[in-house]
């Protein structure tokens, strides 16, 4: 266009046409909104102070993306000096109470990737959004790196000596950190993954034959997660195991060929472990024995909402029960330590910016702590699903997931582990659901009544 940057009208034409762009670029390294605001004020500010002239609006939009781009990386490139000197900071007086010196150093003895993070986020209080924004990375790699360098701590040698106030928080998962609590969530949907699994591929159903036998229907290779806990924790160990024992036992089924239909007599190794055989009950004890963890027992089948609170001891977690909010409740099962799961559909209005109306067909979960769940879900592919943390209505940090196949919601509590399976179309095997939808939806389960 061939002007100098002199009026306000012109800054603002400009700022109004390309801000879009210039946000997405600045989101795309820093990875959180709010740090991605102020690169696109301060690539602004570098256009007003340069009074840059354009050739044409193309020329003005790749210079703006230029801009942008490079303010971003000096921001993070700040950041990382920061993160390089952190040993330093450690050393100044007062940084820490005198008494977590050592575990200080033990956190200064971990690989760069898990000190950085831990101490941006248990030492400075910074939330795994914030953190991904100042490494240019994910918030799913932040989460890991958080994990896995609590479990290298855990592991140190000197683990079992007397630990500072800030390691003990760190290997609890949680710091006070001026008088606000930060909530952990230090892993992602791999940290639930057990392995693949062959299903009936029924994409296609409808080009099948109207009478055909299972053994024609084609298969496809399915990524599974477990229930019950996240890797590293005595339940996701037990889950694994039993898994592999069941990935090797009986391969060509003739065992259970020659019981056929009928029951094996093993009570709820049976009802609960699907267990036919008494080596199979024999593995589930020596896991049970293991890893310390109780077996399931007293399956009831429960039809009525407000019972299953009540017999589980909780409150109503599925609140908003009025006119924008309705919940269908399909029924469920709970065992005698205070497992279960449910199905249910619920319709509620969204907000303003979302539609007016939604429909939502979900499985909830809950696997007591402390107890061998053996219950798995399908998620189709993992490369499929984008995840997040998100802070729901009812104070609850979630992990959130969401792919064209299903979305998942999942909270850890002080003793259970909850996984809301958000169903999509089941003809079709698609789900169409906003991540706007999701959080949505999240924010109607109110975790915090279910210890």
């Amino acid at each position: 266009m061939g002007s100098s940057l002199y009026e306000d009208e012109e800054i603002a034409e400009i700022y109004s046409r390309q801000y879009s762009t210039v946000y997405r670029i600045c989101f795309s390294f820093m990875k959180n909104s709010a740090d991605a605001e102020d690169m696109v004020q301060e690539t602004f500010l570098k256009l007003i102070s340069r009074k840059k002239q354009f050739e044409s609006p193309e020329h003005e939009k790749a210079w703006l993306i230029v801009m942008a781009s490079n303010t971003c990386k000096d921001e993070l490139r700040r950041w990382k000096r920061r993160l390089e000197n952190i040993k330093s900071l450690f050393q100044q007086e007062n940084v820490v109470q005198k008494e977590d010196d050592r575990a200080l150093e033990w956190v200064m003895d971990l690989p760069v990737k898990y000190k950085q993070v831990i101490y941006l986020h248990y030492y400075e209080g910074y939330h795994t959004s914030e953190i991904a924004g100042m490494l240019h990375c994910s918030e799913s790699t932040v989460r890991n790196q958080l994990l896995r360098g609590r479990r290298l701590l855990k592991n140190n040698s000197t683990y079992h000596a007397k630990s500072g106030i800030i390691l003990a928080a760190v290997l609890a998962g949680s710091l006070l950190v001026a008088t606000t609590v930060y909530a952990v969530y230090t892993y992602g949907l791999r940290d639930l993954h057990l392995g693949k699994e062959n299903v009936l591929d029924l994409s296609k159903r409808e080009e099948l034959p109207e009478e055909v036998s299972e053994k024609d229907i084609p298969k496809k290779e399915v990524d599974i997660i477990t229930l019950c806990g996240i890797a590293g924790s005595p339940e996701y160990s037990a889950s694994r195991e039993w898994r592999a024992f069941l990935d090797g036992y009986d391969t060509d089924e003739a065992i259970l060929s020659e019981i056929g239909n009928g029951f094996a007599g093993l009570g709820e190794y049976e009802l609960v472990y699907n267990c036919y055989t008494q080596d199979m009950a024999d593995k589930v004890d020596e896991i049970c024995e293991k890893y310390e963890l109780s077996k399931l027992q007293g399956l009831t089948i429960v039809d009525d909402y407000a019972a299953l609170c009540r017999q589980t001891n909780i409150g109503d977690f599925c609140t908003g029960a009025d006119g924008s909010v309705r919940w269908d409740f399909g029924g469920g099962s709970l065992y005698d330590d205070g497992s279960f799961d449910m199905d249910g559909r619920v319709i509620w209005k969204g907000p303003a910016d979302l539609k007016l109306l939604y429909v939502a067909d979900y499985q909830f979960g809950r696997a007591m702590k402390g107890s061998f769940n053996p219950f798995t879900l399908n998620v189709g592919e993992m490369e499929e699903y984008h995840e997040w943390e998100y802070l729901s209505e009812s104070g609850q940090t979630v992990l959130l997931a969401n792919s064209s196949l299903k979305a998942l919601i999942i909270a850890e509590r002080d003793h259970s582990f909850i996984v809301v399976n958000v169903l999509g179309d089941l003809p079709s095997d698609t789900l169409e659901m906003s991540d706007k939808m999701l959080e949505s939806l999240a924010d109607l389960f109110d975790f915090s009544v279910i210890p």
